[in-house]
């Protein structure tokens, strides 16, 4: 029988926890520890269970209207999802909320896995600050035979934005992917997978399409 790939396997994780792990470099008051900073991209981590809470944090020079835009094609997340294999929408509640579905491909020989999340997104009035939140609702769709359903994901994307049309972007994720993944190969498993994604969202959002944007329910700092 064959090995699986370590390497594939690791980085396949990345996609319910994007973001980086490895020793501690810094340490910050609210308990989360500084990984590293790299490609303008600094990555935290939380240890409060066996699998740590993580957190990304980045600024893209971006409207609010044009990430909110990306986030609503759910469809269109395989093309900047690492390892997204599928996504759709399966019920738009408002222009603020929505169910989807995503499969993510793992490496063989482990079982691919799927999610089912509710999104909510609001909007703060005075600093025009963007929050989306996301939960998952495992039991919203019947199970797909040989994938293993994620049961335990939230999420939050925190969308602030500062002067000169730049965007700060912070990412919140705590998930369990399930199965029988051992906690240290969870917590191992983010690295390539964080910075291949933003790489990727970076270049979309870069297009004009997203650029000039804008969404009625979204309101622009001016």
């Amino acid at each position: 029988m064959c090995k699986p790939n370590l390497a594939k396997l690791f980085n396949s994780l990345f996609l319910l926890f994007p973001v980086l792990w490895s020793l501690p470099a810094a340490a910050q008051n609210d308990g989360w520890i500084l990984k590293h900073e790299k490609d303008a991209v600094k990555v935290y981590y939380r240890k409060t269970s066996g699998i740590y809470e993580l957190k990304l944090a980045t600024s893209m020079k971006v409207r609010l209207s044009g990430v909110v835009q990306l986030f609503d094609e759910v469809g269109k997340y395989p093309a900047w999802g690492y390892k997204i294999s599928e996504a759709r929408l399966l019920k738009r509640v408002s222009p603020t909320e929505m169910y989807y579905y995503s499969k993510i491909d793992f490496p063989w020989p482990m079982a691919d896995r799927d999610v089912v999340l509710h999104t909510v997104l609001e909007q703060d009035a005075k600093n025009h600050a963007v929050v989306s939140l996301s939960t998952s609702e495992p039991d919203y769709l019947p199970e797909v035979k040989d994938v293993i359903r994620v049961r335990t994901v939230n999420s939050k994307w925190t969308l602030i934005p500062g002067p000169g049309g730049w965007l700060y972007m912070e990412y919140y994720l705590y998930s369990d992917p399930g199965g029988n993944l051992p906690d240290w190969a969870i917590n191992m498993a983010l690295d390539m997978g964080p910075r291949e994604t933003v790489k990727r969202m970076r270049k979309i959002l870069q297009e004009p399409y997203y650029q000039n944007t804008k969404l009625a329910h979204i309101r622009e700092k001016e």
